[in-house]
């Protein structure tokens, strides 16, 4: 799993316009929907629907895998949203602070193989 906790999956539907059903309590059930796919490049593009956890709106993000060979990857997680009821810079503090909680803990599993 890459979040914490024991979270429950759900999906609707398979490819672009799937919805993916995220459980994690104590935090709300949010929804995404697979906006796109890149095979080619190894990117995928989603939006968070339903259930924003964090002062954001409007979140869009790409999740790209980057081979460095060797057995090595790098994931670049961007992503593109609108603080909602804080400032800018109090919404990214909470962004950057849940990227590296899932990147520690997909860090964790993977190298756990």
């Amino acid at each position: 799993s890459w979040l914490p906790g024991d979270p429950d999956f759900e999906s609707e539907g398979d490819g672009v316009g799937m919805i993916r059903t995220i459980r994690t309590p104590p935090f709300p059930t949010v929804r995404e929907q697979l906006k796109a796919i890149d095979e080619a490049a190894c990117a995928i593009h989603y939006t968070v629907i339903e259930g924003m956890p964090m002062p954001i709106t409007d979140y869009q993000a790409t999740m790209k895998v980057i081979d460095l060979g060797g057995g090595r990857s790098r994931l670049e997680w961007s992503s593109t949203w609108e603080p909602d009821g804080v400032s800018e810079a109090d919404a990214l503090k909470v962004i950057e602070a849940m990227y590296s909680g899932v990147l520690a803990v997909m860090k964790a599993n993977l190298e756990k193989r």
